[in-house]
């Protein structure tokens, strides 16, 4: 099995803009949701692995059916992407000024990675909640 991290950030008409990198390789795409970057990634990755990857030894015997991808998201893409998060309310959970987690979450600003991690950490956390929760 290979990972690859596809980077996803918001593009320029609203949609989204995906790329992932290996060796022999980087590809881009944009898409309005995820699974279309995913599956135009899936495309890019067939006709490489049909075509420039039989000539890398690192590729060899890897099918399309063998490579997995992860998303690993822009703060302000991830914020548009998942809308509903209230960003005041994730800022105070990371333990982030809420006006400065409003200019990442509007890609004025870039989170350090420390602070990259906070939020990462934070998103977690929600989702741990969320996962607790039953509906009746």
């Amino acid at each position: 099995m290979v990972k690859l991290s596809v980077v996803l950030e918001n593009g320029e008409n609203n949609d989204l803009f995906g790329s992932i990198e290996g060796e022999g390789f980087l590809y881009t795409t944009a898409g309005y949701s995820e699974k279309e970057i995913i599956d135009n990634l899936k495309a890019l990755m067939v006709d490489f692995l049909n075509h420039e990857g039989k000539t890398l030894s690192a590729w060899n015997g890897i099918k399309s059916e063998d490579i997995m991808f992860e998303c690993v998201y822009d703060i302000s893409a991830f914020f548009d992407t998942f809308d509903g998060i209230k960003i005041n309310s994730l800022a105070k959970n990371a333990g982030i000024n809420q006006s400065l987690m409003r200019q990442y979450a509007t890609g004025k600003k870039q989170p350090s990675a420390n602070q990259a991690k906070k939020i990462e950490v934070a998103i977690h956390q929600l989702g741990q909640s969320l996962m607790q929760v039953r509906v009746f």
